[in-house]
Order: C-alpha cells, then sequence, then structure tokens
C-alpha cells in the first residue's frame, strides 16, 4: 500500500469514528476523561463543533483517496490539522503540568500521525524529482 493512501486512510477513518463518537455519545465521552456535559444547548454545541468538525476532516481525507489530484491537499490538510491538535494538547499538559493515560495516548496518536502525513508529503516530493 502506497504511503499516502495509507496516511489519509488512518487519518480520515481517525477523524470519522471519533467525530461519530462525538455525535452520537459526546456525555460518554467527555465523562471518560472527567467532564460532565450537561443535557441541552452544551451537548449539541459539542455535537456539532467536534463531531461535525471531525467528520468534515476525516470525509475530506478519505475523499482523496478517489482523487489522486487532491491527495497533496489532503496530507497537508490532514499534516496541519492532526499536528495543531497534538502540539496544542501538548503545550496545554505542559501549562497545565498534568497527564494521564488517555492524554498521553491521544498526543502520540496525534503527533504520530502529523509526523506519517509529513512523511507521506516528504516521499510525494521525492517520487516526483
Amino acid at each position: 500500500m502506497r504511503l499516502d493512501v495509507l496516511a489519509l486512510l488512518l487519518g480520515g477513518l481517525g477523524f470519522v469514528a471519533f467525530g461519530c463518537l462525538m455525535l452520537l455519545q459526546p456525555q460518554m465521552v467527555m465523562a471518560s476523561i472527567g467532564l460532565t456535559l450537561p443535557d441541552g444547548v452544551p451537548t449539541t454545541e459539542i455535537r456539532a463543533f467536534y463531531g461535525g468538525l471531525e467528520l468534515g476532516l476525516g470525509g475530506l481525507l478519505l475523499a482523496a483517496l478517489a482523487q489522486q489530484g487532491q491527495r497533496r491537499h489532503a496530507l497537508l490538510l490532514g499534516a496541519v490539522s492532526y499536528g495543531a491538535i497534538g502540539a496544542t494538547r501538548a503545550l496545554s499538559m505542559l501549562i497545565e503540568g498534568h497527564s494521564s493515560t488517555f492524554l498521553t495516548a491521544a498526543v502520540s496518536t496525534e503527533l504520530g500521525l502529523a509526523a506519517l502525513y509529513i512523511w507521506a508529503l516528504l516521499a510525494q516530493q521525492h517520487s516526483r524529482a
């Protein structure tokens, strides 16, 4: 399997899976990290923002699998998205001075995927040269 395809598939499915969880079970997901999410407007907002944004990002990354001409743009989107989330999470952990198994796993996954996207971008560039 090509590296760009692997990156888009893993990252796209990751965003879609988390987006579905946030759409369908936001209170359960938030409770798993110690946040109580009340019914009503707060839950709707979390569903819309986290569910919608993650589903949209994942959908774009997966759609690029069928459009080879769009893969470079999708790889950039994945690198920036996962990189920004992971870097911000890591910075937040440093600011707060707190960590957990969840946070460590999340930041490792996010920065790992960002690195995979960058690697795929470099491999694409190298194959064109």
